[in-house]
């Protein structure tokens, strides 16, 4: 079964420039780009882009949603794009249920070949990781009818300095009577011309989400996702910050 908007697919999540081959780490000049982006500029931001919408909508197009499913969630699946730009060796490195997983692997194991990865303008293999987001069908507060509070940040743009001062600031989620839900696990995640930084806890926010924060820049994109739980149900609400000067 074919849902191609019953699914939220977060960014792509490359290991920063790290490229791993065998067991050697090396730092890789360019990432593989997702095919058909060919014609424009490799290293440009809208080629980047335009990679990362492809990548989404592949996804979003071949991902086979498991019916009765028990719960919402992402499955993160670890591959290697070699230097063929061939998907090779996809595996669950954090899942949910096995349908679910069986579903991501093969989603991924179906991709065409991407651009390779370059250095000193050679083709290299690099390992990556996605992170591929499922929600039931009947889900439909999974991103509606919940409010996150965090100190006194509004709208869509915010400045560094006021995201620093709400840091010793609680965050806390409602839902839609009012009632203040516990929260299971915090991810913040910073995006930057196509590449990504992430930091995650239980709850609280930890010295590595502080030090995330610290180093954002005007220009970035910073994401909060978090999951809570209501009726026996997991639920993840994002909310989204573009960083101002």
């Amino acid at each position: 079964m074919k849902v191609p908007f019953i699914l939220l697919i977060s960014s792509l999540l490359a290991n920063g420039t790290t490229a791993q081959v065998d067991s050697a780490i090396i730092q890789a000049d360019q990432m593989p780009y997702f095919q058909g982006c060919e014609t424009l500029t490799s290293g440009s931001v809208e080629k980047r882009n335009c990679s990362n919408q492809a990548l989404v909508s592949h996804i979003a197009q071949n991902l086979e949603i498991p019916k009765n499913m028990a719960s919402s969630g992402v499955v993160y699946v670890n591959f290697v794009v070699n230097e063929m730009g061939n998907v090779k060796y996809a595996s669950v490195l954090r899942g949910l249920e096995n349908a679910q997983n069986e579903a991501a692997l093969k989603v991924v194991k179906a991709m065409p070949a991407w651009q390779p990865a370059l250095l000193n303008g050679k083709s290299i293999e690099v390992k990556m990781t996605l992170p591929i987001r499922f929600k039931q069908s009947d889900d439909s507060d999974f991103s509606n009818g919940f409010q996150v509070t965090w100190g006194n940040l509004k709208g869509k743009k915010i400045g560094k300095t006021d995201l620093v001062k709400t840091l010793n600031i609680p965050i806390s989620v409602r839902d839609e009577t009012g009632n203040l839900l516990e929260i299971n696990e915090l991810m913040f995640e910073r995006a930057r011309e196509g590449k990504f930084a992430d930091a995650q806890s239980n709850g609280v926010i930890t010295e590595d989400m502080q030090k995330l924060i610290k180093k954002l820049k005007s220009g970035d994109t910073f994401t909060m996702t978090i999951t809570v739980q209501k009726r026996g149900k997991f639920f993840y609400v994002d909310r989204s910050f573009e960083i101002g000067n």
